[in-house]
């Protein structure tokens, strides 16, 4: 449906999975879900060793890649594909993109995604939009299972210093030092509670903050990237466009058109 505010493009279940992937997703997201296995995960080098049942998101910007964990094994892998504007508003409710994390209290989820597989795949309204309300409703359980289980102290503060911060990059160190930890350790909490690295999750909401901006403002584009923290708007066009595929320009007149 065109004016759906989130358009579905394919998704599947393979019992025996042995995919490779290992690129940077451009224009579309993936919720993947793992209900048996082991895989090797990396998102913009951080790696992971996943075991058992397991969600992680594919997303624009970082590079990400997944195998089986074992040579020549496999692991039973559910994923669905989309795009749209519902993406910016999970966005900026920071309940997409996830985190690899555990399903709440291990539960299974394979019959809801095979539910949401099969709506997905229906073309009418009802179909679309019974479709967005489970997966949805997945995304919502796990973030507030993450905030129940990984809540951190530690993240919470660096959270808000970065929010805080101008600084373009991020400067690790110094908000390790404030902090009172070293880079690895602030780095490793980090990215267990939020998924990412600290320059990531920067990025990420800068970038979040920069398309709602674009959409719901006339504010010219210089001032947008002096308003989020960046010193050089030419800096701010590149980091967009490779976060998004898109210039904030033409993010723009998207939105606009």
């Amino acid at each position: 449906m065109a004016d759906a505010p989130l358009i579905f493009h394919y998704g599947q279940a393979v019992p025996q999975c042995d995919h490779r992937i290992d690129k940077h997703f451009e224009g579309y997201c993936t919720l993947q879900y793992m209900s048996g296995g082991a895989v090797a995960l990396s998102i913009d080098g951080d790696r992971r060793l996943l075991e058992g049942r397991w969600f992680w998101s594919c997303y624009p910007g970082p590079r990400i890649a997944f195998c089986p964990a074992i040579e020549r094994s496999t692991w039973n892998h559910r994923y669905l594909a989309f795009s749209g504007d519902l993406v910016r508003t999970w966005e900026q409710e920071q309940i997409f993109p996830i985190p690899p994390q555990s399903p709440p209290h291990g539960a299974d989820y394979s019959s809801r995604f095979d539910e949401l597989l099969a709506l997905s795949r229906r073309e009418d309204k009802w179909g679309v939009r019974r479709a967005i309300n489970v997966l949805e409703g997945i995304l919502i359980e796990l973030a507030e299972w993450r905030n129940r289980t990984t809540e951190d102290v530690l993240v919470s503060r660096a959270i808000g210093l970065l929010h805080d911060s101008a600084d373009d990059p991020v400067q690790l160190s110094q908000l390790a030092g404030h902090l009172g930890v070293s880079e690895r350790t602030l780095r490793r909490r980090f990215i267990a509670a939020t998924g990412m690295s600290p320059q990531r999750y920067v990025i990420q909401h800068r970038t979040a903050a920069a398309r709602r901006l674009l959409a719901e403002t006339d504010l010219p584009i210089k001032q947008i990237a002096e308003q989020l923290g960046y010193r050089d708007v030419f800096f701010f066009t590149r980091q967009f466009k490779k976060a998004t595929g898109v210039s904030p320009g033409e993010y723009r007149r998207t939105c606009a058109g």
